[in-house]
């Protein structure tokens, strides 16, 4: 696990004059366009899996996507003996509180007594795309699942990770 170098300008007290609008007659309120630091949010769309293995003793699966990031964990509903589920949720986390360097992604099978491990997906944060409306939105892309020793397993996430800000057309369907 790298230590990411500790830089004190991302620490430091930045000056900041907001404009609060709605003071002049027929001003327009201030937009999220408008603001001088908009918020940067980590978005994770988790669009469907295939090939997932049938975990339990009934040789199905009741699979749901665990998205980790640090202490911050979001999860999407989980399929009835579904080996191709499609979810299509997206996850947004604040910048600001990632405290983590890599987001995992992690397919679990839905279980009575403890949920089974699938596999998961790992992202470097460093290494997630950035975009900013108008950017054409990141297209999904099939990932293959991992075990937690890194070696390839059966099933594939179709995923997409990005950097956005609160502009992001995500955003308003996104999970916080």
């Amino acid at each position: 696990m790298m230590q990411r170098p500790f830089r004190p300008e991302e620490y430091s007290l930045k000056e900041t004059t907001p404009h609060l609008g709605g003071a002049a007659a027929g001003d327009k309120l201030t937009t999220t366009y408008d603001l001088v630091e908009q918020m940067q949010y980590l978005y994770v769309r988790v669009v469907k899996a295939k090939e997932l293995p049938a975990k339990d003793l009934t040789g199905s699966c009741d699979p749901y996507v665990e998205v980790k990031l640090g202490n911050y964990k979001g999860t999407t509903r989980h399929f009835e003996k579904k080996t191709n589920p499609e979810w299509n949720q997206v996850f947004a986390f604040s910048k600001e509180r990632i405290q983590a360097s890599v987001v995992e992604i992690i397919v679990k099978d839905k279980d009575f007594v403890k949920d089974d491990y699938i596999g998961r997906v790992m992202f470097d944060l460093n290494e997630v795309p950035k975009r900013v409306p108008p950017d054409s939105p990141l297209a999904p892309q099939w990932y293959r699942l991992e075990e937690r020793n890194g070696h390839k397993v059966k099933g594939e996430l179709m995923l997409a990770v990005w950097m956005g800000t609160q502009a992001d057309e995500a955003f308003p369907e996104a999970w916080h």
